[in-house]
């Protein structure tokens, strides 16, 4: 037997789980989830369903989403109590309705396509639907109720009903409505708190002045709880300066920071463990009581969600020590989730293209738009001049060879991600390739490209695809992966009619491709990162919805 002692700096900590990016995870992958969050020494699960939960009362909430059920709740709440962690339900009653707002059903409670119109008595019917539905499923009292972004609150169908009110006058109002409801249910309400800091300044969520003084804002009820969300960060001040605001505005204070597994296909490590240590160490001297580490999956959880172990894990690290320490995270890591930290952090490289050594503060991504990026178009191709990307992509799977070997725990995790290195070394370049034998007319190095390289590349890219089939199958509900069928199908199709197109020009059936006779111009303006999260733009110059 052995006994370690160690402070816990937090009253609460946890994780926060994305379950509304098309991927909802399956009962045993939440299971699993929980076991390891265990053994790191977290307590808390937040469980993000926008409409990923079962309502009686309302068919078409999560339809065709792969919604929870009840039974499924309790059955991973129940679980999660076996090991004392809180599943924390974390829904929405404001905006990011999108989906639930899109059935004729809904339209009669909407103000703009994300979000509900306040002051209509059907909204909080509607509302008092989604919380009994949640305090029905969850044994806590504990509910997150979402309320953040909605930037054009009030500027739809409620300003041509009632004209013009301020935004900070319709969150109060909204907020005292969905409050009588949860006192009603005897549910204890937090919200993010960017729409009270937002609405009281006029300006975005983190321009606040230094030492600014709030004894003039709309402050929210006493018994709500505000969570300061904060990704982004590298700065102590700006910590400091919002912790200030957010103990004048309340004094339920939750911090949520993230693990940047949303920067595209591959995890922001560099971003997520620069700002998480700057940003709990803030937390510890502002004596926060509670944090938690968000998992977005935005754009279609296209990452794999064991791609979240490492952020969780540092969270539950600066939890239990006063100061970073490199050695016994790695121990801790290995002892929680049975993998090595190492070689989860190499995959921070695929996105690192451009920045070498640097923290990617910016969020480059260029692992996902030179993965989608069709060859003929080549849209991003002006960036990638003498950038060696081949090169580098084929140094990256080479240091990736042996990783499933040595993580037998995430062997098929590792296999995707080696896999990915590989397509990316034979495709980041082609378009580029195919541009410069077309403009010197090197018919023979076209046909080889017919012949040789895209084949090749096709094959991988089938193989590619396959692996993340499995994965997403062996982690989530199959609901939401035909989105990501029809992306990785999308390239291996284009590639087919590029091949075809080249075909056709080299045997002098067509004499010009329009295509490649397009001047490759910047994607990206002088001094900006090269970021494009949005899989609808990288792969067109197209309007992927040109309709209304």
């Amino acid at each position: 037997e052995s006994e370690k002692k160690e402070k816990a700096y937090f009253a609460g900590n946890g994780l926060m789980l994305d379950c509304s990016r098309n991927a909802v995870f399956t009962v045993e992958k939440v299971k699993a989830m929980i076991r390891i969050l265990a053994k790191l020494g977290l307590n808390r699960l937040l469980l993000y369903t926008e409409d990923t939960y079962e309502v009686p009362e309302l068919p078409y909430f999560g339809v065709y989403r792969g919604r929870y059920s009840r039974e499924e709740i309790r059955e991973i709440d129940e679980y999660a109590q076996i090991f004392g962690i809180e599943l924390i339900p974390c829904i929405q009653t404001l905006a990011h309705l999108h989906n639930a707002l899109k059935w004729s059903e809904a339209q009669k409670i909407m103000d703009t396509p994300d979000i509900l119109q306040v002051g209509k008595e059907e909204t909080y019917e509607f509302i008092e639907k989604l919380l009994t539905a949640v305090k029905d499923s969850f044994h806590t009292r504990k509910i997150h109720l979402g309320m953040d972004e909605a930037v054009q609150l009030g500027l739809g169908n409620y300003l041509k009903e009632n004209g013009y009110k301020n935004s900070s006058e319709l969150i109060k109002e909204h907020c005292a409505r969905v409050l009588e409801i949860c006192r009603k249910l005897g549910l204890e309400p937090m919200i993010w708190s960017d729409m009270y800091i937002t609405s009281n300044t006029g300006k975005s969520y983190y321009e606040v002045p230094e030492n600014a003084d709030c004894s003039d804002w709309k402050k929210p009820a006493p018994e709500l709880g505000l969570v300061y969300w904060d990704y982004y960060n590298a700065d102590t001040k700006i910590y400091e300066k919002m912790l200030n605001v957010h103990k004048q505005l309340s004094d339920k204070i939750v911090f949520a920071g993230g693990c940047w597994i949303w920067n595209g296909i591959a995890p922001n490590y560099s971003r997520s463990f620069t700002c998480t240590k700057v940003a709990l160490t803030t937390c510890k001297k502002y004596e926060v009581p509670e944090v938690f580490c968000t998992a977005w999956l935005d754009n279609g959880a296209e990452t794999p969600v064991d791609a979240i172990l490492p952020g969780a894990a540092l969270f539950a690290h600066l939890g239990f020590h006063e100061e970073f320490d490199e050695a016994a995270l790695e121990d801790e890591f290995q002892d929680a989730v049975g993998s090595s930290l190492k070689e989860f952090l190499k995959l921070d490289k695929f996105d690192q293209l451009f920045l070498g050594d640097q923290v990617n503060m910016k969020s480059e991504n260029p692992s996902k738009y030179l993965l989608y990026q069709d060859a003929l178009l080549g849209i991003f191709d002006y960036h990638l001049k003498d950038a060696g990307v081949s090169e580098y992509y084929k140094k990256l799977a080479e240091e990736l060879k042996n990783s499933a070997e040595i993580c037998k725990n995430h062997a098929k995790f590792f296999g995707y991600y080696h896999c990915l290195a590989e397509v990316l070394a034979q495709k980041a370049d082609l378009g580029s390739e195919i541009k410069a034998a077309y403009d010197a007319h090197d018919l023979s190095t076209l046909s080889r490209i017919c012949e040789e390289i895209i084949p090749h590349l096709t094959e991988n890219l089938w193989k590619l695809k396959e692996l993340r089939e499995d994965l997403w199958m062996a982690d989530a509900k199959p609901f939401g992966y035909e989105l990501i069928d029809l992306r990785m199908g999308g390239v291996i199709t284009r590639l087919d009619s590029t091949r075809r197109r080249l075909h056709s020009y080299v045997e002098g059936k067509i004499s010009r491709l329009e295509e490649l006779e397009t001047e490759r111009i910047p994607y990206f303006a002088e001094g900006e990162p090269a970021i494009e999260n949005h899989w609808q733009r990288a792969v067109s110059g197209a309007d992927f919805t040109d309709t209304i």
